[in-house]
């Protein structure tokens, strides 16, 4: 499984350093493409010739490339490019498992986080405010003088570059876009309709029938970075949620402890359980995130933390949480437990009795 690893690796990260520059090719996709190639051998599968012929076949589900094995590391049905698009919502989930965080589109996210946890510093309250701050919608698309009165709270000058670093500016262009009635995003009019962000989730959860136009005036206008919004953002909305949610029931909720070593602790009578909010397209991929952690790493999660997939991902996989448990190794089987968002009372009562 390496190989077909280090393949996909090399092409979503070839290809997604060509889209910040068509002017070159990056050495990366040359070393994809060769790697397609020698893993196309053994089968009866066309190996491409050039380029172009690899970008066709790209365009198609993985299971149509001619990859032995390919299944147990990417999803079958998923292509790795898409038209109008660009690397598929699965390649930018591939791409955030497996390349190291600080080179990943969310990198922004990650000093962050690193930075609060750094040994000495420990900056439990500071993360949680700027973890809740980026997961509501409200913030998702915000002028450049709320940004700064946002950011410029933290007396830390590093911490407040790093939050600004979150956003891009979008006001040249903000009249191409229509508010997204979920998340409060940027919608792109693509492929005949208006989408939010590469997965478009989002269309599946609110009325897309009626669309506002962004009207800031003539203030500069900014957006949460697209790793931002769908690493951050989405699954930030589902913890929020979720949280607000248990504190009507009486339960006592914090946001984020131990800076981020879990989403949520939930606390009645002096018994804690924590929550973690995994937010993955595919099932596969849920599980192989776990398949590819050490039992070191799964420890933390072994009688004291519940897995929590968003309700939402059951539109689009029927029996979601059966398909990814299925799929752990024995090794994750032994430390996972694994619930849908509409379970989680049910849940928690049973840990609490």
């Amino acid at each position: 499984m390496a190989k077909e690893q280090d393949m996909l690796l090399s092409l979503i990260t070839g290809f997604y350093k060509w889209q910040g520059n068509y002017g070159k090719i990056p050495d990366e996709l040359y070393k994809g493409m060769l790697l397609f190639i020698g893993q196309t051998a053994p089968s009866k599968a066309q190996p491409p010739v050039d380029l172009f012929h690899l970008l066709q076949i790209l365009h198609r589900p993985s299971k149509e490339w001619g990859v032995p094995d390919l299944k147990e590391c990417y999803p079958e049905d998923a292509p790795l490019l898409e038209e109008y698009v660009g690397l598929s919502p699965q390649a930018d989930e591939f791409l955030n498992l497996h390349i190291s965080p600080q080179d990943a589109e969310q990198q922004n996210m990650y000093e962050i986080l690193m930075y609060c946890k750094e040994e000495g510093r420990q900056l439990q309250q500071e993360y949680a405010l700027i973890r809740t701050f980026l997961s509501n919608p409200q913030n998702s698309i915000i002028t450049s003088f709320q940004l700064s009165e946002f950011a410029e709270t933290f007396t830390d000058l590093q911490l407040t570059n790093l939050i600004k670093q979150c956003y891009e500016e979008i006001t040249p262009i903000i009249a191409n876009f229509r508010k997204c009635p979920n998340c409060g995003w940027t919608l792109e009019y693509r492929k005949d309709r208006w989408r939010c962000n590469k997965e478009d989730i989002c269309h599946l959860l609110a009325d897309f029938e009626n669309l506002s136009s962004f009207d800031f005036g003539k203030e500069r206008v900014l957006r949460q970075l697209p790793g931002i919004q769908r690493f951050v953002l989405l699954p930030g909305m589902s913890e929020l949620r979720i949280a607000e949610r248990l504190i009507r029931k009486g339960y006592e909720v914090e946001l984020y402890p131990n800076v981020d070593e879990y989403d949520l602790s939930v606390s009645v009578n002096g018994k804690r359980v924590y929550l973690d909010v995994k937010d993955f397209r595919d099932p596969r991929t849920l599980a192989n995130f776990f398949n590819h952690q050490t039992s070191a790493y799964l420890e933390k999660y072994k009688g004291k933390c519940l897995i929590v997939v968003p309700e939402y991902r059951s539109l689009l996989f029927a029996s979601y949480r059966e398909r990814s448990m299925a799929l752990l190794n024995e090794t994750a089987q032994e430390y996972i437990e694994m619930i849908m968002e509409n379970e989680i009372e049910l849940s928690l009562k049973k840990v609490f009795l």
